[in-house]
Parts: C-alpha cells; sequence; structure tokens
C-alpha cells in the first residue's frame, strides 16, 4: 500500500499548473475528494465536490477544467450531477449545504458549468436527482422532506410525496421506469417506495429486504425495465418484478456494504458497476457474480459510463474519497490516474520553519492522513518520517492522530489527540516523546536538597489546549498547573503571574521570552519581565469570541492584533485600548494573520486572503472565487511569496506583487 500511495503522492510540484489572476497558483497534489459524475453531450465528463466547485473534462486528450462554483456559498455539497446527453452544455446540479438547516436546491447550466442558476428548492436539501431519459423535460428531486417533480424542465415544481409522511422523507435514491415516467422508485433512511401513478399513491416494496435499511442506490434495468437493482446497509438486491419481490445478491462482502452508485453499461446490460466503501465492484451477467477490480482501500462515490469511447469497450471513470478520478479503458478490469488539472485535495495543515521558511511540514488527507515534507517551498514532497525513537510501544507514529503541528525553536513538534508532545529535533532520524515535568518548588537547591525536589516533581504534565507559544529557546503553554515555560529537557517553570489556572483563550511570546501577552479569564494580560508579574486590561470581546493573538513589529510599531469571531482588533499600547480593523476586511471569523516582508496577510473562515500593504489599515480582497476556501496554513516561503494550504484546493502558491 505505501509504494502505490507514494507513487501516487511523489507529486512533481515543478510541473506547476498556469498561474490564476491575481497571482495565484494551484500547486496541487492532483487529485482529492470526487462526490459525483456525470456524462453530457459530446462525452464530456462533469465532476461535482463537496464545496460547490465543478471541473469539466471536454475529451480525454485535455486535462479536467475548473469551471467555478455553484452559487456563492462554499458548504455546497453537489451530491448529484445530471448532464443532457443532446444538449450540450445542459446541465443539473443537486446541492446540500452543510450549514443545518440552510437547505440548498436544484442548478442548472447551460453553458457547460460555467454559469449556474438556482432553478427550483431553495429551502431543501437536495441529495438525489433524476431524469426521464424518454421525457427529457421531467425531472425528479429528492429531498429531506421528500419527492418533487418538475414536467416543464426545471421551471416549477410540485411535491409528489406527501408532506406529512414519516416514512416518505430523507430521499437517499431516485429512479424511474424509461417507459414510463409515472413509475418512479424512491429510496429512503428507511426502506425503499414506489409509485405508479406520478406521486398521487405511493407504496413499500420491501418483500425480502432486511428491515431497516438505508437505499443509497437505485437502478432501473435500461433493456428489461421489469428488473431493478437496489443498494442498502444490508448489501446489493435486484428484483425481477419490478419491486414486488427482492433477492440478496451474492459475492459482496458484507464489510462492503456501502454502496454509494449502481451504474449500468448502456452497451452491455449485463454489466454493472457498483461503487463502494470498498472499492469498484463489477458483475458481467446481472448480478450473479461480482468481481472486485480496485484496492480495498479505495472508497469509490461515483461512476460514470462514457459508452462510445472505444468501439465495443467503454471507458469506465469512478470518484473517490481522495484519490480524484481513475479511470478503465478496459471495462472497469484495470485503473490509471485520472487527474491532470484537477486538484482538491485536503491539506489539515501547512507549517514552516522560522529560519528556514521553504522547509514546510504538511498534514494531509489521503486514504488517511499522511505527513509531507519539502525543503524547496512546496515545488516538491517527500514522506516525512513518522518512526519513533527505541523502547516505544509503537515503532511509528500514526497520522491520523496528529492534531496539530507546530515550528519549534529545535525542529518539528507535533500534538497527539491524546494531549501527548512529540518532537523531531534537527538533524534527528526519529520521533521522542517530549515529556514534561515541574519541580515542586522552582527555588535553587544544592545536594540532596535538589534531588529530593526532583524526587516531588510533577511528571507527564500535558498541555489543556493545541495552542503553543515560542521564544527562541522555549516553549509556552496552558496547563492545569498554569502557564508553563518549557525548555527542550522538558524543564518547564510555572510562570508566577499565570499560575493560577483558569481558562486560558489565547497567549503570545516575545522572541527573547521577556514580554508575554495572555488572554485569561476574559482579561489580556501583559507581562515585561518573562511571567514574574503582570498588568491586565480589558478585551474588545468576550473572551469565547477571542481566537488568537499576535505581537508584531510593523513599521516600527509594536502592534498587538486579536483575531476573532468578531473581526480583526490591533492595540499600539499593549492592550490599552483597541480599534477594530474594517477597511476592506470582513466582519467576521478572521482565522490567521501572517506578517510578511511588506505587508500584512488575514484568511477568514468563509474563505479566501485579505491582504493589507499598511500595517493593517486598509485591506484588499486578493482572491478569485475558486481559490475561496478555507485557509489551513500560511508561509512566507520567499519574500513577498505565501504557499497556501487549504481545506479543499490541496496548495496554492501566491505572488503578493506579481511581476
Amino acid at each position: 500500500m505505501f509504494a502505490r500511495v507514494l507513487s501516487a503522492l511523489l507529486f512533481g510540484l515543478s510541473t506547476v499548473m498556469a498561474a490564476q489572476a491575481h497571482g495565484w497558483q494551484r500547486l496541487g497534489p492532483p487529485g482529492g475528494m470526487v462526490l459525483s459524475l456525470g456524462i453530457g453531450a459530446g462525452g464530456a465528463v462533469y465532476l461535482g465536490t463537496a464545496d460547490g466547485h465543478i471541473f469539466v473534462k471536454e475529451n480525454s486528450e485535455r486535462p479536467w477544467e475548473l469551471r467555478g462554483r455553484i452559487g456563492s456559498r462554499t458548504d455546497a455539497v453537489v451530491s448529484r450531477l445530471v448532464a443532457d446527453r443532446e444538449r450540450a452544455g445542459v446541465v443539473l446540479a443537486a446541492v446540500w449545504y452543510q450549514q443545518p438547516g440552510a437547505g440548498g436546491g436544484v442548478f442548472r447550466s447551460d453553458d457547460g458549468a460555467r454559469t449556474w442558476r438556482l432553478v427550483g428548492l431553495q429551502n431543501e436539501a437536495v441529495r438525489a436527482l433524476e431524469t426521464s431519459f424518454e421525457h427529457s423535460p421531467v425531472i425528479l428531486a429528492g429531498t429531506r422532506t421528500g419527492v418533487f417533480r418538475s414536467t416543464d424542465d426545471g421551471k416549477t415544481w410540485r411535491r409528489i410525496t406527501p408532506a406529512d409522511d414519516p416514512e416518505l422523507r430523507n430521499v437517499d435514491s431516485l429512479a424511474v421506469d424509461p417507459r414510463d415516467p409515472l413509475v418512479i422508485y424512491t429510496g429512503t433512511y428507511h426502506l425503499p417506495w414506489k409509485t405508479t401513478d406520478g406521486g398521487k399513491n405511493w407504496f413499500p416494496v420491501t418483500a425480502g429486504l432486511i428491515d431497516d435499511s438505508d437505499i443509497m442506490s437505485l437502478r432501473v434495468d435500461l433493456s428489461n425495465p421489469e428488473r431493478v437493482f437496489l443498494s442498502a446497509c444490508s448489501g446489493i438486491y435486484r428484483s425481477e418484478n419490478q419491486g414486488a419481490q427482492w433477492s440478496k445478491l451474492q459475492g459482496i462482502p458484507y464489510a462492503a456494504r456501502r454502496t454509494q452508485a449502481i451504474v449500468q453499461d448502456p452497451q452491455k446490460p449485463q454489466t454493472l458497476y457498483a461503487g463502494t466503501t470498498e472499492g469498484l465492484w463489477v458483475t458481467r451477467d446481472g448480478g450473479e457474480s461480482w468481481e472486485r477490480t480496485t484496492p480495498k482501500d479505495w472508497v469509490v462515490n461515483a461512476v460514470a459510463v462514457q459508452p462510445d469511447s472505444a468501439p465495443g469497450q467503454a471507458r469506465v471513470l469512478i470518484g473517490t474519497e481522495s484519490r480524484g478520478v481513475e479511470v478503465s479503458e478496459d471495462e472497469g478490469k484495470s485503473f490509471v490516474d485520472y487527474n491532470e488539472g484537477f486538484t482538491h485535495e485536503v491539506v489539515r495543515q501547512l507549517t514552516g520553519e522560522q529560519e528556514d521558511p521553504a522547509h514546510l511540514l504538511m498534514l494531509m488527507n489521503r486514504d488517511g492522513s499522511l505527513l509531507w515534507e519539502s525543503h524547496d517551498a512546496g515545488e516538491t514532497w517527500v514522506p516525512a518520517t513518522l518512526a519513533k525513537e527505541e523502547g516505544s510501544s509503537r515503532a511509528h507514529l500514526v497520522a491520523e492522530s496528529f492534531e496539530k503541528l507546530y515550528a519549534s525553536p529545535w525542529g518539528w513538534m507535533v500534538r497527539l489527540s491524546s494531549g501527548q508532545l512529540w518532537i523531531l529535533e534537527r538533524g534527528a532520524g526519529k520521533w521522542r516523546e517530549w515529556k514534561l515535568h515541574i519541580p515542586m518548588n522552582s527555588a535553587k537547591r544544592t545536594g540532596a536538597s535538589r534531588q529530593a525536589a526532583a524526587i516531588h516533581s510533577i511528571p507527564s504534565v500535558l498541555p489543556t489546549s493545541s495552542d503553543m507559544a515560542f521564544s527562541q529557546d522555549a516553549a509556552f503553554m496552558s496547563t492545569k498547573e498554569g502557564l508553563l515555560r518549557c525548555t527542550l529537557p522538558g524543564n518547564c517553570l510555572r510562570l508566577r503571574a499565570f499560575g493560577r489556572g483558569g481558562s486560558f483563550s489565547a497567549f503570545q511570546a516575545s522572541r527573547d521570552g521577556s514580554a508575554l501577552f495572555v488572554v485569561l479569564d476574559g482579561k489580556l494580560a501583559t507581562s515585561i519581565d518573562g511571567g514574574q508579574t503582570a498588568t491586565w486590561s480589558d478585551l474588545p470581546v468576550s473572551s469565547s469570541s477571542v481566537l488568537w493573538l499576535k505581537d508584531l513589529d510593523l513599521a516600527g510599531y509594536n502592534d498587538l492584533f486579536l483575531g476573532t469571531r468578531e473581526g480583526l482588533y490591533s492595540s499600539s499600547d499593549h492592550g490599552t485600548s483597541w480599534k477594530r480593523r474594517l477597511q476592506g476586511l470582513p466582519a467576521g471569523e478572521v482565522e490567521q494573520l501572517i506578517a510578511g516582508h511588506d505587508f500584512l496577510a488575514a484568511s477568514v473562515r468563509e474563505g479566501g486572503m485579505y491582504v493589507s500593504p499598511d500595517a493593517g489599515k486598509t485591506w484588499n480582497r486578493n482572491f478569485d472565487d475558486p481559490e475561496r476556501s478555507r485557509f489551513t496554513g500560511m508561509v512566507e516561503t520567499s519574500p513577498g511569496v505565501l504557499t497556501v494550504g487549504t481545506q479543499s484546493e490541496g496548495l496554492l502558491r501566491w505572488q503578493v506583487h506579481p511581476q
């Protein structure tokens, strides 16, 4: 498995994609999460993501092209794409928003996904979408509240399930009889239903199914509509009499029960493809026998078949949870990467060394979590070591357990979900646990008294949050014992001014460790003597709104910046007074701030970057819509050049002052 992941992820980012407007470059890596695929006229392939982005591949010789975003939100999950096989550029999308209660809708594009308009159901979380092959104006949409139908190409919609029915809700799948658009099957979180009169009357079709099954996919056989397939939590079923009786098909293990999609080859109806949480399964005899043709650890969300790609053989595309798109030119027997131009990776965190900002560490989601390292500002990457020092219970750290990465004065550091801290010192080839302890009495001792103090020390101190600040020779962290200053050997001292515990919201240390700024119990505490004493002042917002605190030396001024859920604040008098920075910057949640060579850059929760050339007085928006992703790390890898990790766009590079 490692060799396969390595070959896929040793991405040569020297082949950087073309720069976007405003100096953006998409570094990759190629691949990422795919939720939906659709085949349109001329063989165009449409790809939908979990943040509203639509990529299009016009033909096999051209790379994927990011056409834009459906709507204005960044949480639009494109659960289904239905492209018109006759009308070029016409495509429908089923969308639901990740924010609870926000709804979604059915969207339509007539220009190949370049622009979109909402055509209905804006208050509904639309999870299923189908059209009638023989009656193209008929569109069906499945939502959390039921099934809706449009008979005029999406201009108007009517609910065709009872509004108050407790069972005909939470629709996951739909299918239409190709002979008669009034015969409709719908799958819910609890078993399938059917109507033969366009929704006037519904009845359950459950004979032979294991009760309480979530129906994730439905497929009516195009060559024999008496035959219907469905996937449920308990496996894949087939009916030979339009759902009157179901038989469970054998051959797919119970572990692969989450079958996200069932797709039929229109040229060879006996061939069906089942995309599951444990790879792609193929039957070539109508479901009598199945074979898995991909690795078991591939999570397949979508399947599409291009029937006219080659004489007698269909091209099969699969959209995966983290590997992007894979393609088969031999009817699903083997697959190769199909991601040129498509990058939609999840970078959980990106950080860089203070002394060598071109040295980067990245935690990325792909088939689990992976830790990668770059020495050339993100041009190329290699797997970072996870090996532990001898004597540990396991030989390697597990990247899935990483909560936060740090660039410490001594090398890379990581906090695990358990709270443990591990350090990879510069020049070391293995990680060691960074064990912390506090002497019971920090006063100077000699001889036997020093030994007694060591015996009575408090061992195994763990930080109570993932926040950590660093000076040039120490780390500062909040614990149950209060705010501590810890050195590389793990010796920690309570800071007298902050050693009473309490609720620490944020803190910052100067390079020499003498100046400390701490948000504690709703107040700002400022110390200029390394934490021995402090003065206290009010905050401009409640402590629950505080996200981070930074002390930055900008243009000769010692400005303190406060990131909050209500916007950005700054103080030029160590927190005595505060000014809200709104000139061009949104009033919402400011997640990160970085001081560059001659600029400030801030990222906001709703996505995108804002840049200030005048120490935070005014701000300019610096992103196109494709880059309006949530940022997970910003590093100035060279003067005026930012390398950025994002939650959905992979790695981006931005030239602050375009050439």
